[in-house]
């Protein structure tokens, strides 16, 4: 499993793959970029949306302030004219009809200088006294007119903002007080108005964040007026013209807010409340789907290049991978499938397919080549041995029975002159002359034997192969220190003389080059039969052989051995086991007599 993952990570399509991923990682920041972007974006247009309310809310409010003052001083020069037989204080109708043109003011009348209600546009519930009121007790002090603060109206049960301005007569005595009360009902039209989310609402604070007034759809969770509660750093959110997420004292819910000053009222801010969860909820949804759109166009174009990628190019590269895979694995027909236009890949497929052609024209003239040189070969061994067998029985026939003659004809020459009648100096020489001859004669004898046997024991081919390489082991011990051992099983008769003398020969040059390099001490030769198969195995003590030499062109021994094993359609082992020496192993056919005049017709 670790092979298959380092090698799908090592493949062409897992890298370009990931040069793809690599080129489109800047689309991919790019896109978190533009949606982080996109949110911002809302929540700014979100901020710039609500500023841009208390912007208007302000100008109204400023508006609404400034027309109810315009109307107390019109009312005010009008009763400084009349006095007290003006309409205004003599005619109930006349403030009920000034109210219904004025529809931002709550009520409208004249108070006396001690705070009873003379006169009132709407009819008072009881008998309140305006002494307390913060208007009324500016307006006596004051010949402007007075803004008070934001309370509760009695009639409305809503918050009211009260102006006052007090009518004196000649003497600067206060005589009447008018009043009126601005209805903030604006706000909830302007609130209205609006395109902001959900559960938005208008505030007027006062300096200290207290809460002074608010349209009606601004409540807490748990449905309480939030008149009188404490939004924190009011003055510091004005300041920054940027909106806060943070709670309002006395609640738990968390809202978003933004505020500014009023307009020509000092100590006084008009802020907007944007619930918390609406607003992020909103900008998170634009965020996820500018998200997903520019991740979708980014991943339809990783998928259309490797598309693209994967048809145009990585295809043809694995099939022509496969061809040169299959040729490499010895298919030689395997070829390059043929692709349409003049591109690199046909121009490297092509050539493939050419090379391809010339390596097996030249693979099948060098496999004629090389069985013209293995026929060959098989007629020289052929030719070699018939010829070493010849050479063997001519020494040993003719030139051995010469010697023989010869030295039996020498040694008669002693009868004519035997050796105790021997009293000259000429018979005395010519006894040592004879025994000279015959010693001289010995040697050669065996000196013609033994190249005769070298050339092709005769054991061998009257004996057979078992007791071939008993002889071969005892004259070579004779010669050596080494103690060589034999066990071989009872081989049939009738095995192939081919067969027979090649396993020889593997054998002698086996020992051979154990006496030469192996500086061994052992060798034991192992002759096993297997069915049809026949395994010889020479195994020694020695210092075993070089890795190298196996595959060295200089080791002649080595190659004279594989080509007399692949004649007879052999398998040679040549192998370095630890602190055991070196290995040679055969294993052949077992072939019969009957099959050796076809092998040597094959041979010739």
């Amino acid at each position: 499993m670790r092979h298959s993952q380092k090698s799908y990570f090592a493949s062409l399509r897992s890298r370009l793959l990931f040069l793809i991923c690599l080129a489109t990682f800047p689309a991919f920041l790019f896109t978190f970029f533009m949606a982080e972007r996109e949110r911002s974006s809302a929540l700014v247009r979100a901020e710039l949306d609500a500023l841009h309310l208390a912007r208007l809310a302000g100008r109204e409010h400023a508006h609404q302030i400034q027309g109810a003052s315009n109307l107390l001083r019109w009312l005010g020069s009008k009763l400084e004219q009349d006095g007290r037989k003006s309409p205004i204080i003599t005619d109930p109708n006349f403030l009920r009809i000034l109210l219904a043109g004025h529809p931002q003011l709550a009520n409208v009348g004249v108070l006396s200088p001690d705070g009873q209600v003379w006169i009132s546009a709407h009819p008072q519930l009881s008998n309140r006294n305006w002494k307390d009121n913060p208007a009324f007790m500016t307006a006596l002090n004051s010949r402007d007119i007075a803004i008070g603060e934001y309370l509760i109206s009695p009639i409305f049960n809503r918050p009211t903002l009260n102006h006052a301005y007090a009518i004196r007569d000649a003497k600067g005595k206060v005589w009447a007080v008018l009043f009126n009360g601005l209805d903030l009902e604006w706000l909830s039209e302007i609130a209205r108005q609006a395109d902001l989310p959900g559960m938005s609402s208008l505030l007027i604070t006062d300096k200290n964040g207290q809460i002074l007034a608010h349209n009606d759809s601004n409540r807490s969770e748990k449905g309480a007026n939030l008149v009188g509660l404490k939004i924190p750093n009011i003055d510091e959110i004005s300041r920054s013209k940027r909106g806060k997420s943070l709670k309002i004292e006395g609640t738990t819910d968390r809202r978003y807010f933004v505020a500014l000053p009023f307009e020509g009222t000092p100590n006084l801010y008009v802020a907007v409340s944007l619930p918390y969860a609406s607003i992020f909820a909103q900008t998170a949804a634009v965020f996820y789907r500018t998200l997903a759109i520019l991740g979708t166009l980014t991943l339809f174009t990783i998928i259309v290049v490797f598309l693209a990628a994967e048809l145009g190019i990585l295809r043809a590269l694995r099939s022509l991978a496969y061809a040169v895979k299959r040729f490499g694995a010895g298919d030689l027909s395997a070829r390059a499938l043929f692709f349409h236009g003049h591109n690199e890949i046909a121009s490297l497929a092509s050539a493939f397919n050419t090379m391809a052609d010339s390596l097996v024209a030249r693979h099948n003239e060098a496999v004629q080549v090389q069985a013209q040189l293995r026929a060959l070969a098989s007629k020289l061994q052929t030719s070699r041995e018939e010829e070493a067998a010849r050479i063997s029985r001519e020494l040993h026939d003719e030139i051995g029975q010469a010697l023989t003659s010869l030295k039996i004809d020498i040694s008669h020459l002693r009868s004519h002159c035997p050796k105790d009648n021997a009293t000259t100096a000429c018979s005395i020489a010519m006894h040592e002359s004879i025994d000279a001859m015959s010693t001289q004669i010995s040697n050669m004898i065996s000196l013609v034997q033994h190249i005769s046997s070298e050339l092709r024991p005769s054991v061998l081919d009257k004996l057979g192969l078992v007791p071939a390489l008993e002889w071969l082991a005892s004259s070579l011990e004779e010669r050596s220190e080494l103690a060589i051992q034999i066990d071989a099983e009872e081989i049939p008769s009738d095995i192939n003389e081919r067969v027979s003398i090649t396993l020889f020969r593997i054998a002698q040059e086996a020992l051979t080059n154990v006496i030469r390099h192996a500086q061994a001490s052992n060798v034991e030769i192992k002759l096993v039969m297997n069915g049809e198969n026949i395994t010889l195995t020479v195994q020694d003590n020695g210092k075993g052989i070089m890795p190298d030499s196996l595959k060295n062109p200089q080791s002649l021994g080595i190659i004279g051995m594989r080509e007399r094993v692949a004649l007879i359609g052999g398998h040679l082992s040549i192998y370095e086991a630890k602190n055991q020496g070196t290995t040679v192993q055969v294993t052949a056919q077992l072939l019969q007599k009957s099959e050796v005049t076809h092998a040597n017709s094959v041979g010739r």
